[in-house]
């Protein structure tokens, strides 16, 4: 019996040296770094938890063998940009990725909620943090290499601009205030035509207010617009996104003077005009800045395979078979 036993401890002592052993087999190396199998077994345990938490998307077993290579590709690229990483390089990711940290914790009302979140991918928080860190770093290293080949001449932006004349049209719009009253009961059913009257009667007396009155009251007290409502009733028209008589109607109105009834059919609209904008084409300069991080962003996507294969030459790295 106690000879079973202990040949049963060892058998299992050997089968975790065993799997210790599997952890530590280098899948990657490089001039100054290497890869274990443990390291990428967790980082697609991490993948694969991911898409289901984040974007309730399982990863089919029968995609593991190319997931597991393009996850290892992520992981020599980190390995190699922090090996190229100047401090400013690190202060830049850092920010980058704090930023990002912060904006993903603050989609949760609870905290706690996303620290769970976090620790079910198997990750603590400074692991996570670090991960993004790693991230950031590697693209902020790229991005640098790259500049003086990403960066686009002042012809290609202006060819940009000159290529795509729709683009910088801005069409008309407009600031609009108004109190809503709705053709349907709260249970949505149509009004009937006595009720629809004394909807419309309700409209006029609003309207008959709305010169001498505070408009953001009349929209407190008389409403249906939820949404809209603690807004004072405000929202943004674009010229040619709507409905073109009621937009010929509103468009018409003189800014913070005119108010006026308009009809669709969901209700009674009590309509105030506070602002209209012209439309205008906005010139070269007002979006030189835009250009030039799309075609830089271009630019970079089409010139990273290339740069990446360099780096792994340069680095001798190698890539053990699975």
């Amino acid at each position: 019996m106690i000879r079973t036993g202990l040949m049963a401890f060892f058998g299992l002592c050997l089968s975790f040296a065993a799997l210790a052993a599997d952890a530590n087999t280098v899948v990657a190396s490089g001039t100054g770094f290497t890869i274990t199998k443990g390291e990428l077994d967790k980082t697609y345990r991490v993948y694969v938890l991911t898409q289901k938490l984040a974007f309730n998307i399982d990863v089919l077993p029968a995609f593991e063998q190319a997931n597991r290579a393009r996850l290892l590709e992520d992981m020599i690229m980190h390995k190699l940009a922090a090996l190229r990483a100047t401090a400013t390089d690190r202060a830049t990711a850092g920010k980058k990725a704090d930023d990002n940290f912060k904006e993903q914790q603050e989609a949760f009302l609870v905290k706690d909620n996303f620290k769970k979140r976090i620790e079910a991918t198997g990750l603590t928080q400074f692991e996570f943090k670090q991960a993004l860190r790693a991230e950031a770093l590697a693209e902020t290293v790229a991005k640098r290499e790259l500049n003086p080949l990403i960066t686009p001449r002042q012809g290609e932006i202006l060819k940009f601009y000159n290529d795509h004349p729709d683009y910088w049209r801005v069409p008309e719009t407009a600031k609009v205030a108004h109190v809503f009253l709705s053709l349907r009961d709260v249970t949505g059913r149509r009004l009937n035509p006595d009720e629809r009257a004394a909807k419309l009667a309700l409209a006029s007396k609003v309207l008959a207010k709305a010169p001498t009155a505070d408009f953001k009251n009349l929209v407190k007290e008389y409403s249906e617009d939820l949404v809209t409502k603690e807004e004072g009733g405000e929202f943004m028209m674009v010229r040619g996104s709507g409905n073109p008589e009621v937009e010929k109607q509103v468009f018409a109105l003189k800014p913070n003077v005119q108010a006026k009834i308009v009809t669709t059919e969901h209700g009674y609209h009590i309509v105030k005009l506070l602002e209209r904008k012209a439309a205008k084409v906005k010139t070269v300069a007002d979006v030189t800045d835009d250009i030039r991080l799309k075609l830089m962003k271009e630019k970079f996507v089409k010139e990273f395979p290339a740069y990446f294969e360099r780096l792994k030459k340069s680095a001798r790295v190698t890539v053990a078979d699975e």
